[in-house]
Protein backbone atom coordinates (compact mmCIF):
# COMPACT_ATOMS: atom_id res chain seq x y z
CA UNK A 1 0.00 0.00 0.00
CA UNK A 2 1.40 3.30 -0.33
CA UNK A 3 1.72 5.31 2.66
CA UNK A 4 -0.68 8.06 3.53
CA UNK A 5 1.20 8.88 6.39
CA UNK A 6 4.55 11.68 7.61
CA UNK A 7 6.00 12.60 10.69
CA UNK A 8 4.36 15.43 12.87
CA UNK A 9 7.77 16.85 12.87
CA UNK A 10 7.18 18.32 9.79
CA UNK A 11 4.88 21.00 11.41
CA UNK A 12 1.49 19.62 9.64
CA UNK A 13 -1.65 21.99 11.76
CA UNK A 14 -3.61 19.14 13.38
CA UNK A 15 -6.79 21.32 12.81
CA UNK A 16 -7.58 21.96 9.20
CA UNK A 17 -11.14 22.69 6.97
CA UNK A 18 -13.08 19.64 5.99
CA UNK A 19 -11.23 19.81 2.36
CA UNK A 20 -7.81 20.59 0.77
CA UNK A 21 -7.51 21.38 -2.26
CA UNK A 22 -4.45 20.64 -3.87
CA UNK A 23 -2.86 22.04 -7.19
CA UNK A 24 0.05 20.53 -9.17
CA UNK A 25 1.63 22.97 -11.02
CA UNK A 26 5.21 23.09 -12.67
CA UNK A 27 5.94 26.46 -15.03
CA UNK A 28 2.12 27.02 -14.86
CA UNK A 29 2.67 30.15 -13.45
CA UNK A 30 -0.11 31.95 -16.46
CA UNK A 31 -2.60 29.37 -15.23
CA UNK A 32 -2.54 29.91 -11.82
CA UNK A 33 -4.68 32.75 -11.59
CA UNK A 34 -7.48 31.61 -13.03
CA UNK A 35 -7.49 27.99 -11.50
CA UNK A 36 -6.69 29.75 -7.57
CA UNK A 37 -9.31 32.23 -8.18
CA UNK A 38 -12.23 29.78 -9.13
CA UNK A 39 -11.09 27.48 -5.95
CA UNK A 40 -11.18 30.69 -3.13
CA UNK A 41 -15.02 31.60 -4.68
CA UNK A 42 -16.23 27.65 -3.77
CA UNK A 43 -18.39 27.50 -0.87
CA UNK A 44 -17.81 25.70 1.75
CA UNK A 45 -13.99 27.45 0.91
CA UNK A 46 -11.12 24.72 0.77
CA UNK A 47 -7.80 24.96 2.12
CA UNK A 48 -5.63 25.70 -1.20
CA UNK A 49 -2.45 24.10 -1.57
CA UNK A 50 -0.62 24.60 -4.79
CA UNK A 51 2.65 22.19 -5.05
CA UNK A 52 5.41 23.82 -7.08
CA UNK A 53 6.65 21.20 -8.89
CA UNK A 54 10.28 22.62 -9.31
CA UNK A 55 8.95 25.46 -11.17
CA UNK A 56 11.72 28.08 -12.54
CA UNK A 57 8.91 30.79 -13.98
CA UNK A 58 7.07 33.48 -12.00
CA UNK A 59 4.90 31.04 -9.75
CA UNK A 60 6.35 32.24 -6.30
CA UNK A 61 5.41 35.73 -7.87
CA UNK A 62 2.02 34.93 -9.02
CA UNK A 63 1.25 32.79 -5.33
CA UNK A 64 1.97 36.29 -3.32
CA UNK A 65 -1.09 37.64 -4.97
CA UNK A 66 -3.13 35.32 -2.90
CA UNK A 67 -2.03 34.94 0.63
CA UNK A 68 -4.55 32.23 1.22
CA UNK A 69 -3.20 29.68 -0.65
CA UNK A 70 -0.37 27.37 0.58
CA UNK A 71 2.67 27.38 -1.38
CA UNK A 72 4.48 23.97 -1.14
CA UNK A 73 8.00 23.96 -2.76
CA UNK A 74 9.71 21.08 -4.21
CA UNK A 75 13.37 21.23 -5.55
CA UNK A 76 12.54 19.43 -8.39
CA UNK A 77 9.75 17.93 -10.68
CA UNK A 78 7.99 14.88 -9.22
CA UNK A 79 5.41 14.18 -11.66
CA UNK A 80 1.83 14.58 -10.54
CA UNK A 81 1.11 11.61 -8.63
CA UNK A 82 4.31 11.86 -6.03
CA UNK A 83 3.84 15.84 -6.16
CA UNK A 84 0.01 15.17 -4.93
CA UNK A 85 1.27 12.46 -2.12
CA UNK A 86 3.56 15.45 -0.83
CA UNK A 87 0.28 17.41 0.11
CA UNK A 88 -2.32 14.71 0.40
CA UNK A 89 0.12 13.18 3.45
CA UNK A 90 0.07 16.65 5.04
CA UNK A 91 -3.56 16.78 4.76
CA UNK A 92 -4.57 13.35 5.90
CA UNK A 93 -2.36 13.98 8.74
CA UNK A 94 -4.23 17.49 9.64
CA UNK A 95 -7.68 15.47 9.88
CA UNK A 96 -9.37 16.04 6.88
CA UNK A 97 -12.75 14.99 5.69
CA UNK A 98 -11.93 14.93 1.39
CA UNK A 99 -9.29 15.95 -0.58
CA UNK A 100 -10.11 17.64 -3.76
CA UNK A 101 -7.31 17.60 -7.00
CA UNK A 102 -7.61 20.26 -9.46
CA UNK A 103 -4.98 20.35 -12.35
CA UNK A 104 -3.73 23.96 -12.87
CA UNK A 105 -5.31 24.48 -16.03
CA UNK A 106 -8.81 23.71 -15.14
CA UNK A 107 -11.28 26.05 -13.40
CA UNK A 108 -14.36 24.90 -11.45
CA UNK A 109 -17.32 26.44 -11.62
CA UNK A 110 -19.42 27.90 -9.01
CA UNK A 111 -21.20 25.06 -6.90
CA UNK A 112 -18.85 22.50 -7.91
CA UNK A 113 -17.74 21.30 -4.79
CA UNK A 114 -21.00 21.28 -2.82
CA UNK A 115 -22.46 18.99 -5.71
CA UNK A 116 -19.94 16.96 -4.85
CA UNK A 117 -20.00 16.76 -1.23
CA UNK A 118 -23.87 16.34 -1.35
CA UNK A 119 -22.91 13.29 -3.53
CA UNK A 120 -20.29 12.14 -0.83
CA UNK A 121 -22.90 12.22 1.45
CA UNK A 122 -25.44 10.96 0.00
CA UNK A 123 -23.25 7.72 -1.42
CA UNK A 124 -21.32 6.98 1.65
CA UNK A 125 -20.03 3.53 0.17
CA UNK A 126 -18.34 5.89 -2.48
CA UNK A 127 -14.97 6.88 -2.04
CA UNK A 128 -13.79 9.09 -5.67
CA UNK A 129 -16.13 11.89 -7.09
CA UNK A 130 -15.61 13.27 -10.39
CA UNK A 131 -18.04 15.44 -12.54
CA UNK A 132 -18.40 17.22 -15.81
CA UNK A 133 -15.64 18.34 -17.64
CA UNK A 134 -15.76 20.48 -20.48
CA UNK A 135 -13.20 22.29 -23.04
CA UNK A 136 -12.38 25.49 -21.61
CA UNK A 137 -14.15 27.88 -24.15
CA UNK A 138 -16.07 25.12 -25.65
CA UNK A 139 -19.76 23.61 -24.58
CA UNK A 140 -18.34 19.99 -25.39
CA UNK A 141 -17.23 17.23 -23.17
CA UNK A 142 -13.30 16.56 -22.05
CA UNK A 143 -14.52 14.02 -19.54
CA UNK A 144 -17.62 12.79 -17.07
CA UNK A 145 -15.05 10.30 -15.95
CA UNK A 146 -12.78 7.15 -16.86
CA UNK A 147 -14.01 3.85 -18.90
CA UNK A 148 -11.48 0.82 -19.11
CA UNK A 149 -11.60 -1.38 -22.28
CA UNK A 150 -10.78 -5.22 -22.49
CA UNK A 151 -7.71 -4.24 -23.01
CA UNK A 152 -6.76 -1.75 -19.97
CA UNK A 153 -6.81 1.35 -21.76
CA UNK A 154 -9.17 3.66 -20.07
CA UNK A 155 -10.22 6.99 -21.90
CA UNK A 156 -12.67 9.76 -20.97
CA UNK A 157 -16.36 8.75 -21.01
CA UNK A 158 -18.13 10.95 -23.43
CA UNK A 159 -15.13 12.29 -24.62
CA UNK A 160 -16.20 15.24 -27.33
CA UNK A 161 -20.16 15.06 -27.16
CA UNK A 162 -21.98 18.40 -27.49
CA UNK A 163 -23.30 19.42 -23.87
CA UNK A 164 -26.73 20.24 -24.81
CA UNK A 165 -26.61 16.70 -26.30
CA UNK A 166 -24.98 14.61 -22.96
CA UNK A 167 -27.35 12.21 -21.85
CA UNK A 168 -25.01 10.56 -18.77
CA UNK A 169 -26.66 10.79 -15.19
CA UNK A 170 -25.33 10.61 -11.74
CA UNK A 171 -24.29 7.32 -11.61
CA UNK A 172 -21.21 4.55 -10.49
CA UNK A 173 -18.22 5.12 -13.05
CA UNK A 174 -15.17 3.11 -13.43
CA UNK A 175 -12.57 5.61 -12.95
CA UNK A 176 -12.35 9.36 -12.15
CA UNK A 177 -9.70 11.66 -13.90
CA UNK A 178 -7.59 13.41 -12.17
CA UNK A 179 -8.01 16.41 -13.46
CA UNK A 180 -10.66 17.31 -11.14
CA UNK A 181 -11.76 15.17 -8.18
CA UNK A 182 -12.83 15.06 -5.09
CA UNK A 183 -11.11 11.80 -3.09
CA UNK A 184 -12.49 10.75 0.19
CA UNK A 185 -9.97 10.10 3.47
CA UNK A 186 -11.01 7.59 4.80
CA UNK A 187 -10.85 5.91 1.53
CA UNK A 188 -7.14 7.10 1.36
CA UNK A 189 -6.25 5.80 4.50
CA UNK A 190 -7.82 2.50 3.36
CA UNK A 191 -5.99 2.12 0.06
CA UNK A 192 -2.96 4.55 0.29
CA UNK A 193 -1.94 7.43 -2.00
CA UNK A 194 -1.08 7.54 -5.75
CA UNK A 195 1.55 5.09 -6.71
CA UNK A 196 5.05 7.13 -7.01
CA UNK A 197 5.93 4.49 -10.13
CA UNK A 198 4.00 6.70 -12.55
CA UNK A 199 4.87 10.33 -13.41
CA UNK A 200 1.99 11.05 -14.92
CA UNK A 201 -1.21 9.74 -16.76
CA UNK A 202 -2.87 6.49 -15.44
CA UNK A 203 -2.17 7.09 -11.86
CA UNK A 204 -5.69 8.21 -11.48
CA UNK A 205 -6.63 4.66 -12.88
CA UNK A 206 -4.42 2.48 -10.64
CA UNK A 207 -6.09 4.54 -7.41
CA UNK A 208 -9.64 3.97 -9.08
CA UNK A 209 -8.79 0.53 -9.52
CA UNK A 210 -7.35 0.19 -6.18
CA UNK A 211 -10.27 1.97 -4.33
CA UNK A 212 -12.36 -0.40 -6.45
CA UNK A 213 -10.79 -3.45 -5.44
CA UNK A 214 -11.10 -2.12 -1.38
CA UNK A 215 -15.14 -1.83 -2.35
CA UNK A 216 -14.70 2.30 -2.63
CA UNK A 217 -16.53 3.00 -5.71
CA UNK A 218 -16.39 5.89 -8.02
CA UNK A 219 -19.13 8.17 -8.65
CA UNK A 220 -20.30 10.91 -11.59
CA UNK A 221 -22.15 14.15 -10.70
CA UNK A 222 -23.39 16.15 -13.68
CA UNK A 223 -23.86 19.27 -12.32
CA UNK A 224 -20.42 20.04 -10.50
CA UNK A 225 -18.96 21.93 -13.56
CA UNK A 226 -15.31 22.32 -14.48
CA UNK A 227 -13.61 23.45 -17.55
CA UNK A 228 -10.46 22.39 -18.93
CA UNK A 229 -7.42 23.85 -21.08
CA UNK A 230 -7.05 20.56 -22.47
CA UNK A 231 -3.15 19.49 -22.85
CA UNK A 232 -1.74 22.75 -21.50
CA UNK A 233 0.85 21.51 -19.60
CA UNK A 234 2.10 18.41 -21.74
CA UNK A 235 0.49 18.88 -24.64
CA UNK A 236 -2.59 16.90 -26.24
CA UNK A 237 -0.96 15.09 -28.65
CA UNK A 238 2.56 15.41 -27.85
CA UNK A 239 5.22 13.05 -28.09
CA UNK A 240 5.79 13.26 -24.36
CA UNK A 241 2.28 12.52 -23.90
CA UNK A 242 2.48 9.62 -26.13
CA UNK A 243 5.36 7.84 -24.01
CA UNK A 244 3.79 8.71 -20.87
CA UNK A 245 0.69 7.53 -21.31
CA UNK A 246 1.64 4.00 -23.28
CA UNK A 247 3.90 3.68 -20.56
CA UNK A 248 1.13 4.55 -17.59
CA UNK A 249 -0.96 1.87 -19.57
CA UNK A 250 1.56 -0.90 -19.29
CA UNK A 251 2.13 -0.86 -15.93
CA UNK A 252 -1.47 -0.72 -14.84
CA UNK A 253 -2.40 -3.86 -17.44
CA UNK A 254 0.25 -5.89 -15.60
CA UNK A 255 -1.07 -4.65 -12.06
CA UNK A 256 -4.94 -4.96 -12.08
CA UNK A 257 -5.85 -7.17 -14.81
CA UNK A 258 -6.30 -10.92 -14.11
CA UNK A 259 -3.16 -12.57 -14.29
CA UNK A 260 -3.20 -14.89 -17.49
CA UNK A 261 -4.66 -12.05 -19.40
CA UNK A 262 -2.25 -9.96 -17.78
CA UNK A 263 0.64 -12.09 -18.74
CA UNK A 264 -0.70 -12.61 -22.00
CA UNK A 265 -1.53 -8.97 -22.99
CA UNK A 266 1.36 -6.79 -22.17
CA UNK A 267 4.15 -8.84 -24.63
CA UNK A 268 1.62 -8.25 -27.29
CA UNK A 269 0.91 -4.57 -26.23
CA UNK A 270 5.14 -4.02 -25.92
CA UNK A 271 5.29 -5.41 -29.31
CA UNK A 272 2.41 -3.23 -31.11
CA UNK A 273 3.96 -0.20 -30.02
CA UNK A 274 7.12 -1.07 -31.38
CA UNK A 275 6.24 -3.04 -34.54
CA UNK A 276 3.19 -1.13 -35.22
CA UNK A 277 2.34 1.59 -34.28
CA UNK A 278 6.35 3.22 -34.42
CA UNK A 279 6.28 2.47 -38.22
CA UNK A 280 2.94 3.70 -38.57
CA UNK A 281 4.19 6.61 -37.18
CA UNK A 282 7.56 7.11 -39.32
CA UNK A 283 4.81 6.60 -42.77
CA UNK A 284 3.40 9.24 -41.31
CA UNK A 285 6.95 11.36 -40.93
CA UNK A 286 6.23 11.50 -37.55
CA UNK A 287 9.57 10.52 -36.12
CA UNK A 288 9.35 11.94 -33.01
CA UNK A 289 5.78 9.79 -32.34
CA UNK A 290 7.65 6.91 -33.24
CA UNK A 291 9.96 6.90 -30.85
CA UNK A 292 7.66 7.75 -28.03
CA UNK A 293 6.09 4.26 -29.28
CA UNK A 294 9.33 2.66 -28.65
CA UNK A 295 10.62 4.35 -25.54
CA UNK A 296 6.81 3.66 -24.17
CA UNK A 297 7.18 -0.18 -25.13
CA UNK A 298 10.61 -0.02 -23.41
CA UNK A 299 10.04 1.65 -20.52
CA UNK A 300 6.53 0.10 -19.86
CA UNK A 301 7.39 -3.10 -20.48
CA UNK A 302 10.38 -2.96 -17.62
CA UNK A 303 7.45 -1.55 -15.62
CA UNK A 304 4.91 -4.18 -16.08
CA UNK A 305 7.33 -6.84 -15.13
CA UNK A 306 8.10 -4.81 -11.91
CA UNK A 307 4.54 -5.02 -11.87
CA UNK A 308 4.08 -8.19 -11.96
CA UNK A 309 7.15 -9.18 -9.81
CA UNK A 310 5.20 -7.36 -6.67
CA UNK A 311 1.79 -9.49 -7.52
CA UNK A 312 3.79 -12.42 -7.04
CA UNK A 313 5.28 -10.91 -3.87
CA UNK A 314 1.62 -10.04 -3.03
CA UNK A 315 0.54 -13.64 -2.88
CA UNK A 316 2.96 -15.83 -0.64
Amino acid sequence: MIPTSIKESEGVAKLAPPVHAIVVSWNGAHLLPDCLKALLAQEPRPQVVVVDNGSIDRTAEVLAQFPGVEHLRLDANLGYGRANNQAMRRALDAGVEFVALINNDVEVERGWLAALLNAARAQPQAGMFTGTLLFRGEERVNSTGLVIDRFGRARDRDFGVERARLSTQDGPVAGVSGGAALLRASMLRTVGLFDPAYFAYYEDVDLSLRAAEAGFGCWYVRDAIARHRFGATVGAGSPRQRYLLGRGHLRTLARHQPLLKAAALVPLTVAYRAAVKAPLELIRARPSLALAEIKAAGAGGVDALRAFIDRSRQRR
